[in-house]
């Protein structure tokens, strides 16, 4: 009863901040990109919020929990993927101006290739929305005793409200608050588990490969997993908010350190739950943890914690998605739009959760296609901004061709090589396009 009326109470708090930023969502760049004045703070925090997101948490422990510590890889791909864009690309994205990632595709390549990343970036991140709903829903159901289709469906309603009223505003100043409450939650957890219950001695092995995981997987993990980091909507939309480029570079970089701390944090959790748990009871280990293993306090922190988590990744989930349709597919410039497609975005989203349970299956399926077909090529033209123009159509073909095979591996049995390896033939294929793109006979070097 306790948790439930806290629970209540958390989310007021939660719409008091976003009603708070309403009077700042009185045009689409303030929506989205939150002006363009925001500081280190709010954007490496913000960064970290939306990475490590409940779907992330809770499904690097339940991966721990099976494969032991090759889970760290899950996050600490993304954590080498933001010091790649830190070192590569942050400083180029915010001097471009853009207000979404397909916008900066069209503003460097044409429209063509701005309609075909719309349309990419929108299907993919209705699959992370899905995600970030089972994740919600698992925890409303530990708090609440409410089955999964109602916990999904309560999350949802939340999170598309939330997210319509302040825009990108609030969900910066959320994000603080939240990921300093996740932090807290996470930390005290390692430190109750290890100090006040440690495993037994030698149950603890730290293997970079094992019979789980082998060399093809960590490849997977760091070029494929890894890529839907370094160009990402939802980082860029961070960058672009950002109030200078510098801090905008800056900010990748701190977010990488961020991410690297919390990849051992989680995964130790999961190397506990791993060596101390043998019957989860059809619970996944973290909820496990927070319920079984947990004194009563700690408990309830880490179980509003993980929504903390699950909240910063799904709103900036939704907003992105619907800043791409309103901006870049409809091209309209109406808050009113993407408030519209928010709620609609999120139905979608939160129906397809209702019938899905595996959030990191879900994820993987989900960035395959993007990651093979996006990224090689529009790192291509990042790269390449201001020195060279690539050919519409070259580069059209290299994020088809790579989404095709990046798709097709989502088709494949998850633990098979065919699931890791037509993905990866899709980054290079997408990468050696895009490179013709740049330097072939259609390719033009820009005039200084």
């Amino acid at each position: 009863m306790l948790s439930t009326v806290l629970l209540a109470l958390y989310g007021l708090v939660l719409l008091a901040i976003a009603l708070a930023s309403l009077k700042y969502a009185d045009s689409l760049d303030n929506f989205l990109v939150a002006g363009r004045s925001q500081k280190k703070v709010l954007i490496v925090a913000s960064m970290l919020a939306s990475t490590i997101g409940g779907g992330i948490t809770i499904g690097t422990v339940n991966r721990a929990w099976g494969i032991g510590f090759p889970a760290f890889w899950f996050v600490a791909a993304g954590a080498i993927a933001h010091f790649m864009q830190g070192a590569l690309l942050s400083k180029k994205v915010r001097e471009t101006e853009a207000v979404t990632l397909p916008d900066l595709a069209r503003k460097l390549v044409g429209p063509s290739l701005g309609t075909l990343t719309s349309l990419i970036v929108l299907v993919t991140w209705v699959g992370i929305a899905t995600a970030q709903f089972v994740a919600a829903g698992k925890v409303i159901s530990g708090i609440t005793g409410m089955g999964h289709q109602g916990s999904v469906i309560a999350a949802a309603a939340f999170l598309i409200v939330y997210t319509l009223i302040g825009g990108q505003k609030s969900v910066l100043r959320t994000d603080l608050f939240q990921f300093g409450f996740l932090s807290l939650a996470l930390l005290a957890t390692l430190a109750w588990l290890f100090l006040a219950t440690p495993p037994a001695a030698g149950s603890i092995h730290i293997d970079i490969f094992n019979k789980q995981f082998g060399f093809l997987d960590l490849l997977y993990y760091v070029i494929v997993l890894g890529g839907s980091y370094f160009i990402c909507p939802m980082m860029f939309s961070r960058l672009l908010s950002a109030d200078t480029p510098a801090n905008a570079r800056k900010s990748s970089f701190m977010s990488g350190f961020g991410m690297l701390g919390f990849a051992l944090v989680i995964t130790f959790i999961g190397l506990w739950s791993q060596a101390s748990i043998t019957d989860l009871g059809g619970m996944d280990p973290l909820n496990f943890i927070a319920h079984k293993s947990l004194p009563g306090v700690l408990g309830t922190l880490l179980i509003f914690g993980l929504l903390a988590a699950i909240l910063s990744t799904g709103d900036t989930v939704l907003l992105t998605a619907a800043g791409v349709l309103e901006h870049d597919l409809l091209k309209r410039t109406t808050v009113a739009g993407v408030r519209l497609w928010t709620a609609i975005i999120g139905i979608i989203a939160g129906f397809i959760a209702l019938f899905q349970t595996d959030i990191i299956g879900i994820l993987i399926k989900t960035y395959n296609g993007y990651t093979a077909g996006i990224v090689p090529a529009l790192f291509v033209a990042i790269v390449l901004s201001g020195k060279r123009k690539l050919d519409p159509a070259l580069t059209f073909a290299a994020i088809s061709v790579g989404y095709a095979l990046g798709l097709a591996g989502s088709f494949m049995d998850e633990g098979s090589a065919a699931a890791k390896l037509l993905p990866m033939v899709g980054l290079a294929m997408s990468a050696i396009l895009a490179l013709a793109a740049a330097y072939g006979s259609r390719g033009k070097k820009v005039v200084q």
